[in-house]
């Protein structure tokens, strides 16, 4: 009885836990990826394509965006 009511407390917090994720910029809780560099640390699917073309551009020289091509 006492090993079923662990691994029910247990699941309860797993499950807080997954619960409480949201995403770094802009808190939201679905298509979540985990940062591989900063463990605990999520973006959701927009958010991480965002950062990884700012990661490219600032690779280019570039601060935060293109430069404007007129």
């Amino acid at each position: 009885m006492v090993i079923i009511y662990l691994a029910g407390e247990i699941m309860q917090e797993e499950k807080k836990f997954f619960e409480e994720k949201e995403c770094f910029k802009c808190g939201s809780k679905k298509n979540l990826k985990e940062d591989p560099n900063i463990e605990g640390l999520f973006f959701c699917a927009n958010c991480w394509e965002e950062r990884e073309r700012t990661e490219i551009n600032e690779k280019w020289g570039y601060d935060e965006s293109l430069p404007d091509d007129g």
